[in-house]
């Protein structure tokens, strides 16, 4: 799956979760969150910081990988230089 935005992280975080059996508090508790955190997270009422993030995902055993990419802007820049 690519994650282009948070929302897709979410869902990755959500799917997973509930693909492992996990509820929220469970999963939540395994990191050191609150089920609430949790649940505001999945829910999009909170941004959490990439520290959040890779404590969850790591829990959730969810691997990333990392692509640089020039965005269009800074192609479209390269060109007319």
């Amino acid at each position: 799956m690519r994650i282009l935005t948070v929302d897709d992280l979410r869902e990755l975080v959500k799917n997973e979760r509930n693909r492992r059996g996990l509820t929220q508090s469970r999963a939540a508790g395994l990191v050191g969150y609150s089920q609430k955190w949790l649940s505001d997270f999945e829910r999009g009422r909170v941004n959490p910081t990439i520290d959040m993030v890779l404590k969850m995902i790591s829990v959730l055993g969810i691997r990333l990988e990392a692509t640089a990419t020039t965005p269009s802007s800074l192609a479209d820049e390269e060109a007319i230089l």
